[in-house]
């Protein structure tokens, strides 16, 4: 699928250790401790409520329609076909596994939200800015995962599980 695009090759964190955070170490969330949610509570939402989809309503899809796929067409892939990464002109990101695999794909709908498809290209959940350094998870239906993406200050994300645990995949 996308992974034949030409534009692939520069996100291909096998290719580039630049954007491996396995071997760049300022982009691995485990030995730089700005990028971390468990030493940097401003970007974990088991910490600070202003990151919080349950206690800030403004981020949170089912109070907000301006940020729910499911009542805001241009945010909808099903609607937006722009937005499907089987599109020929979509450019995307790519989530990669922890050992650099593709695992699906993400387009940035706005800029507050970023909507997320599996390998097969299923729209299966999005993400919602909570800040300028991390988007909350939330299935397509709105139902927010616990999960979270934080910025890694260079070339991507790093996923969080709902435990504030770097799951080793990353966004590129």
């Amino acid at each position: 699928m996308a992974q034949d695009y030409v534009a692939f090759k520069k996100h291909d964190p096998k290719k580039d250790p630049n954007l491996n955070p396995f071997i760049n170490l300022k982009i691995n969330p485990d030995s730089n401790m700005m990028i971390n949610p468990a030493y940097n509570w401003n970007i974990n939402p088991l910490h600070s409520s202003s990151v919080n989809p349950s206690q800030n309503v403004n981020i949170n899809p089912i109070n907000n329609g301006e940020v729910n796929p499911q009542v805001n067409e241009i945010l909808n892939p099903i609607y937006m076909k722009s937005l499907l990464p089987a599109n020929p002109t979509w450019n995307g990101l790519y989530i990669f596994t922890d050992s650099n695999d593709i695992f699906g794909y993400v387009s940035v709908a706005t800029q507050n939200v970023m909507i997320s498809f599996d390998n097969n290209g299923t729209w299966n959940g999005y993400f919602v800015k909570a800040n300028s350094s991390m988007y909350n998870y939330f299935t397509v239906l709105g139902i927010w995962t616990g999960m979270f993406l934080c910025y890694d200050n260079s070339v991507g994300y790093n996923l969080f599980d709902k435990n504030g645990k770097w799951t080793g995949m990353h966004i590129k």
